[in-house]
């Protein structure tokens, strides 16, 4: 049975280049990049087409269109008639299926305080 190997303490003077070989700094020589080259080998790097401006960022003229996402928006639309009703309304001529809903939405608000 193989025995495993001792790893020593890291040097302080030896930490930049662990650091940069290991990619949580940039390398600084050909000897941490091919540390790193060989760490990352088979690494699925996602961006290879995508290309980001730093200057751009430092001068503040970069510019991307935010994505803007709708989420549960027929659940939302349903109960903005509902209240949209009972604002109109009040309490007369308000559909006992709405009144039954208010009152348990407020029951379970009610059992969700205590």
């Amino acid at each position: 049975m193989a025995k495993p190997k001792k790893i020593e303490l890291i040097e302080v003077g030896d930490l930049d280049s662990w650091l940069g070989s290991t990619g949580f700094l940039f390398p600084s020589n050909e000897i941490e990049l091919d540390r790193f080259n060989k760490l990352y080998v088979d690494y699925d790097y996602k961006l290879d087409n995508v290309s980001i401006d730093p200057i751009a960022i430092i001068n503040n003229t970069f510019h991307k269109e935010p994505k803007v996402l709708t989420m549960f928006e027929n659940d939302i639309t349903e109960e903005m008639e509902s209240l949209r009703m009972v604002a109109r309304k009040g309490k007369k001529d308000l559909p006992q299926h709405i009144i039954d809903k208010m009152r348990r939405k407020h029951n379970q608000d009610s059992s969700d305080e205590e």
